[in-house]
């Protein structure tokens, strides 16, 4: 099933992610466990949703790889600057959303592109 990501769809999906990151983060910092991750959970809810529904395998690769580059690059940035959990919730909330934008752009401009030629 291929499918592009409709914009309305994109922005709940990437919502979702932020709302579990900041909720997963802020219980991992109330429970003192830094070795609790949200990113995971995150991901793999963010890959079940690409498999079932926008099985764009060109897209899918780059979201995950870009996804990886962001979370890895903030975190080093930001957690000298902001401590572990804030840090790590804001990187895994930012990949998620960079990934969800990589994947819903190829659609849209092909589909914007197709739409024009009719």
């Amino acid at each position: 099933m291929r499918r592009s990501v409709s914009w309305r769809e994109a922005a709940l999906v990437t919502a979702a992610c932020w709302a579990v990151s900041g909720l997963g983060y802020t219980a991992s910092a109330a429970l003192d466990e830094p070795q609790l991750s949200v990113a995971p959970l995150i991901g793999a809810g963010l890959m079940q949703w690409f498999w079932a529904r926008h099985r764009s395998w060109p897209a899918g690769i780059a979201a995950g790889l870009v996804g990886a580059a962001v979370l890895f690059g903030l975190v080093d940035i930001l957690r000298p600057e902001l401590g572990r959990y804030v840090a790590d919730a804001l990187a895994t909330g930012a990949a998620a959303t960079a990934s969800v934008a990589v994947l819903t752009l190829p659609g849209r401009v092909t589909g914007g592109r197709h739409a024009a030629a009719r």
